[in-house]
């Protein structure tokens, strides 16, 4: 993604932002086994987005014991709110109507991001 792609914004002075749209998604009433059900199909599309390069990070949210919270974050690199929103509509747990999810822009302006490999496979190195 550049400056010149469709709904890349640019800062006044004409330099690219790393913008990128995460996405904060909650159970809709789906029950434990109506998503367990589902489960496989969303790592398998999850794993398909990262093996194309637009997957930055996912994984669910976490309460004070480190437990599941039921909510999660799915953070994607698109071209606009309207790409974004595609591939999200199309992760299982969405399309089958068992997730919502809202979609916001976020614009990365400070971190620093060192990783390799990707975690779907267990080819990660963090460092």
């Amino acid at each position: 993604m550049n400056a010149a792609d469709p709904g890349h914004p640019a800062t006044p002075h004409g330099e690219a932002q790393s913008v990128v749209f995460l996405c904060l998604t909650e159970p809709n009433g789906a029950n434990a086994a109506e998503l367990s059900a589902h489960l496989a199909d969303h790592r398998q599309w999850l794993a398909a987005l990262e093996r194309q390069g637009r997957l930055l990070a996912a994984g669910p949210l976490l309460d004070d014991d480190h437990r599941s919270s039921g909510s999660g974050v799915v953070v994607v690199r698109a071209a606009s709110l309207d790409e974004a929103a595609h591939l999200l509509d199309q992760d299982p747990f969405h399309s089958r109507g068992l997730r919502t999810y809202r979609l916001h822009p976020w614009q990365i302006k400070k971190g620093l991001l060192r990783a390799s490999g990707t975690l779907s496979d267990g080819t990660a190195d963090p460092t």
